[in-house]
């Protein structure tokens, strides 16, 4: 005598048993790491004479720090005191961004926020690296805008 009972047991056990890989275990190791973040500090007077690439002067030519701050990735942080036009911002990863990722930013909002609206202006420095300590040497705000908040972008 059949039983289905037994029967459909047995293709539930076999079919467990050969289950497909997860899509992370098909597709490679699962990304790991991040998120990035880094230490962000505006200079309120001082212009990058020679690019995103060079850094800012330590001797104190640079005028003194108007704010300091830590961002983490994807996290939208409004510092005490804005970026000005004539002004310069660097900064320097802390932590590095899961693995995979191309390269980081700093992304500045003319608004105190982070959204995407048709008013508030995105305006990006590239880090020269993803590794803890590579940095946006020196950005310089574009004419006419103050930016007043702040992410990092990792892709």
């Amino acid at each position: 005598m059949f039983s289905w009972t037994a029967f459909a047991l047995s293709l539930l056990a076999v079919s467990a048993s050969a289950a497909p890989p997860h899509l992370e275990a098909r597709k490679g190791a699962a990304p790991v790491g991040g998120p990035a973040s880094a230490k962000v500090t505006i200079y309120s007077s001082y212009t990058c004479p020679n690019g995103p690439g060079a850094a800012i002067p330590t001797d104190g030519s640079a005028g003194t720090a108007l704010a300091t701050f830590t961002i983490a990735e994807a996290t939208c942080t409004i510092p005490p005191a804005g970026l000005l036009a004539g002004g310069a911002i660097t900064a320097t990863l802390l932590t590095t961004p899961k693995t995979g990722t191309v390269g980081c930013y700093i992304l500045g909002h003319s608004q105190q926020g982070c959204g995407i609206t048709l008013t508030n202006n995105l305006y990006g420095w590239p880090f020269n690296g993803i590794a803890v300590g590579n940095s946006v040497g020196c950005g310089s705000a574009p004419t006419g805008t103050q930016w007043g908040a702040f992410e990092v972008l990792c892709v």
